[in-house]
């Protein structure tokens, strides 16, 4: 009898060991191994423990068979991936240049090998669930297109693109009801699911215990309990931030990205693959309809639906029977100085402010989430320091008290007087949400102030509390950051504050415009959800730029247009790809020799081969926990081309240099 051997992913995220390993399979397991099984296996020359994954069997094992290595044992009583989602693993190996081990990782948290302690749980009471909604015409024209694939059984993406409160929730919530009664079950992504509890108790309403939710937070006890539930169809709706998509359903209908545009839909560690690009793999497999939800799409998706890559679907008027798009105004600060007004708020938002306070209606006050400074522009006209050669500002690192250029590299020393009108107030432009607070109570100290930034969440209860004494008014005004700007929906809110567009507009990569436009909108889309109509006032130092007039008109096709022709200027995405290169060390000179010699072989193999090649620069952190880090950017159009260049070069390098460290990065959401 020939002896057979299992192939074997070890689950491990280091690049050096994604390969196929072949294990011998012990005399008991013969006949219980199954491809899709996770055991644990002896591996490296300690033989420590390690988890791996059953890809195939072979009878040949292309060494001596006295020096193999044997499973130890099966840690899964059956398969804990199908062929699908090994697919799905595979692809994501060579889209992103990821280990494959990490990639089924991600199918097979560690969690669900381990045999958590069971709790003993107190009966649940069933809700009383909520009935759906009559869709308006627009809604029942966006509907149709999905609601056929979902009856075809075939795979569409589409591009659901609809002004803050047209009612796109309700339309998940069809969709994944129409999914539901064929049988199938439906996966919801949220950009941040502790910040979304208005979300999952619509979701909850309407399916009750069929929905399942998942966060970072969750004990192993409750996270292997939710992927048991899922496998087993105990559940079949689940809502969750990018890692839910990995939720092991035994047959999905239906895929949603809510809030499309957000960041944190890509993942910033190996692998590092965007949640949508990833959801479009798995609908074509499954032959299921994806739809990505956006009030401000990314330029991509538009692009990508203009090509008709996506089917755009679109909705014009809000949901509620009266409700109207906010009256936005710009307030040019500039003007608010030369007036003498040096506080953070212009003359008119105070007044509105004191408004609302009389009325009893509700502000939001929104300011970016770095309080610190992130760029240099001059008081007296705007003017804002530039790279001249990738017209992006610059970054004023205190620490080296240089103005350097995050995307080519060039540093230039600070000046002390502004280049455009020669006038001395040049400023580090920053304010903190502290101070901003601080403003508030002196100003109206019978006002009730709440706060809400990273500083004051602590968890979801926390995040919870604030946003159930703002629903409830109890508070009269909400200081927040980008936190306000998601899955706010409170009819007393009339007015929001916008105190510095800018320092959304101006930070380091050239998402920055696009960033200012999405947040703009969204965060003004939280005034006026109800028959009475909100007022938005947005504060700025840039009125003329065309992120913050088009977000003020509520016009995205002219953003868009705007934004395209700006990106064909500078080579960037969705035009040409971009591939980062992270290189990290603890000495910083060896870093820099290291850096150069890449950067030289780079140029070596890729400049007279279309490749555009950047120099090296600090990265915007040049230093996290005394690691150095550098960066090194290359443009292609060619996705695949730049990958394979990225993934050769790279592993040229290591060959000369096996200890360097370097992560590629295709198309990232931040240059760092």
């Amino acid at each position: 009898m020939t002896e057979r051997y299992a192939e074997i992913i070890v689950g491990l995220n280091q690049p050096k060991v994604d390969r196929i390993f072949s294990y011998r399979i012990p005399e008991d397991l013969v006949q219980v191994l199954k491809q899709g099984m996770v055991v644990e296996v002896p591996f490296g020359s300690g033989n420590r423990k390690t988890r791996g994954f059953v890809v195939g069997f072979t009878e040949n094992c292309g060494t001596d068979p006295d020096k193999m290595k044997e499973i130890r044992k099966v840690l899964m009583d059956e398969p804990a991936f199908t062929e699908r989602q090994l697919a799905v693993a595979r692809w994501m190996q060579s889209w992103y240049d990821a280990p494959l081990g990490a990639c089924l990782s991600l199918w097979v948290p560690r969690q669900v090998t381990r045999k958590p302690r069971k709790k003993n749980q107190d009966p649940v009471e069933t809700p009383d669930l909520s009935p759906k909604l009559r869709l308006n015409e627009e809604q029942e024209k966006a509907a149709r297109p999905v609601d056929d694939m979902l009856d075809l059984h075939l795979h569409r993406t589409f591009l659901l693109h609809g002004i803050t409160g047209s009612g796109k929730t309700e339309l998940y919530l069809q969709w994944i009801e129409h999914a539901l009664a064929l049988g199938r079950q439906a996966i919801v992504l949220v950009p941040e699911i502790s910040l979304t509890p208005q979300l999952i108790d619509i979701f909850t309403q309407r399916f009750g215990h069929r929905v399942g939710v998942t966060h970072s937070r969750l004990t192993d006890a409750e996270r292997a309990k939710l992927w048991r539930a899922a496998r087993s169809s105990a559940i079949d709706v689940v809502i969750g931030p990018r890692s839910a998509l990995f939720t092991p359903f035994p047959d999905p209908g239906l895929i949603i990205l809510d809030e499309e545009h957000e960041t944190t839909y890509k993942s910033e560690q190996s692998p590092r693959y965007h949640a949508a690009e990833v959801a479009e793999k798995m609908g074509q497999l499954w032959r299921i309809p994806v739809v990505l939800g956006s009030a401000t799409p990314r330029v991509e998706s538009f692009y990508k639906a203009e090509q008709g890559t996506y089917a755009y679907l679109h909705l014009t008027k809000r949901a509620v029977p009266g409700a109207l798009l906010p009256e936005t105004r710009i307030i040019d600060m500039r003007e608010e100085m030369a007036a003498g007004n040096l506080s953070i708020f212009c003359t008119e938002l105070k007044q509105a402010i004191h408004t609302r306070l009389a009325r009893k209606e509700q502000t939001i006050l929104f300011l970016n989430r770095k309080g610190y400074s992130t760029f240099v522009n001059c008081r007296s006209c705007g003017f804002v320091l530039k790279c001249p050669r990738c017209n992006l500002p610059y970054t004023w690192h205190k620490d080296r008290n240089l103005l350097i250029c995050h995307h080519c590299g060039k540093e230039v020393r600070p000046v002390d007087t502004c280049p455009s009108c020669g006038s001395p107030y040049i400023k580090h432009f920053g304010t903190g949400t502290q101070r901003v607070e601080e403003e508030i109570r002196h100003m109206f100290p019978e006002a009730k102030v709440l706060r809400l930034d990273t500083s004051v969440i602590r968890g979801e209860e926390t995040y919870r509390d604030v946003y159930e004494q703002f629903r409830d008014q109890e508070a009269d005004i909400l200081i927040g950051t980008q936190i306000v700007a998601k899955g706010f929906d409170f009819p007393g809110v009339t007015l929001v504050g916008v105190l510095s567009a800018d320092m959304i507009l101006y930070s380091e990569d050239y998402h920055s415009t696009e960033r200012t436009f999405q947040l703009l909108t969204q965060v003004a889309g939280r005034a006026g959800r109800s028959e009475v109509r909100g007022e938005v006032l947005i504060q700025t130092y840039a009125p003329e730029h065309y992120a913050i007039q088009d977000a003020a008109r509520h016009d995205y096709e002219s953003f868009y247009k705007s934004e395209c022709t700006a990106r064909h200027l500078i080579g960037a995405p969705p035009f040409t790809h971009i591939l980062q290169f992270l290189l990290t060390g603890e000495n910083e000179e060896r870093l820099i020799h290291l850096t150069d010699e890449f950067h030289a072989l780079l140029v070596a193999y890729g400049a007279k081969r279309g490749f555009l090649i950047f120099d090296s620069a600090p990265a915007s952190l040049e230093r996290v926990n005394n690691v150095f880090r550098r960066r090194i950017l290359v443009k292609l159009e060619d996705r695949e081309r730049l990958m394979a260049f990225g993934t050769y070069c790279r592993d040229k390098f290591l060959e000369r240099h096996p200890r360097a460290r370097i992560q590629l990065d295709i198309d990232p959401m931040n240059l760092i």
